[in-house]
C-alpha cells in the first residue's frame, strides 16, 4: 500500500507540474507518460504478472525518455549523442534499480529473459511504432485522423491489447 501512496504522490506531483507548466504538444506526449506511469504502478499493486508490468514500463520509459529530449532540444540544450545518453540514462537505472532490490530473479523468465526486461524490451518496441501505425492510418484516410487523439489512443491501445494477450497467454 505504501508503495502505491507513494507512486500516486509521485505522479500526481509530476501531473500538476505538466499542467501549470505546458509543453506543446510533441511526438510523446506528457500526459501519455503520466498515465503510462501511473497505470504501470496501480498493475503492480494490483499484482499483475512481470511480463505486463514490464510492458507498461518499457512505455514509460521510452515516452518518458523521448519528452526529456524535446524538451532539452527545445530549450536549446543539446549535446553530441543527446539521445543515446538519455536513453542509457532512462533505461539503465531502472533496470539496475530492479537488480539492486531483487525484483529481477533468475527464476522469473520467459523465453530465457527475465519477465520484467523482456516486458520492458517489448513495451518499447510497440510503443515505437505507434507512429507509423498513426501514419499508416491517416494515409489511408487522405491525410485525415479517424477519431480524437488517435496518436495516443493507438499507443495506449497497442499496450492493452499486448496486455491481454500476455495475460491470457501466461495464465
Amino acid at each position: 500500500m505504501k508503495i502505491f501512496k507513494d507512486y500516486f504522490v509521485f505522479l500526481l506531483g509530476l501531473g500538476s507540474i505538466l499542467i501549470f507548466f505546458p509543453i506543446k504538444a510533441l511526438a510523446f506526449c506528457p500526459l501519455c507518460v503520466v498515465a503510462t506511469g501511473a497505470f504501470t504502478g496501480f498493475l503492480r499493486w494490483l499484482g499483475v504478472d512481470d511480463t505486463i508490468i514490464g510492458l507498461w514500463l518499457g512505455g514509460f520509459i521510452l515516452s518518458a525518455s523521448m519528452v526529456f529530449n524535446n524538451f532539452l532540444i527545445k530549450r536549446g540544450k543539446r549535446i553530441r549523442f543527446q539521445l543515446l545518453l538519455i536513453f542509457l540514462v532512462f533505461y539503465g537505472l531502472p533496470i539496475l534499480s530492479l537488480y539492486k532490490f531483487g525484483a529481477l530473479s533468475p527464476y522469473n523468465k520467459i523465453f530465457g529473459i527475465d519477465k520484467i526486461f523482456f516486458g520492458t524490451i517489448l513495451g518499447s518496441l510497440l510503443l515505437l511504432s505507434a507512429p507509423y501505425l498513426d501514419k499508416f492510418l491517416r494515409k489511408l484516410n487522405q491525410g485525415k485522423i479517424f477519431i480524437s487523439h488517435q496518436k495516443v489512443l493507438i499507443a495506449i491501445g497497442l499496450l492493452l491489447i499486448i496486455s491481454l494477450i500476455l495475460y491470457f497467454s501466461i495464465k
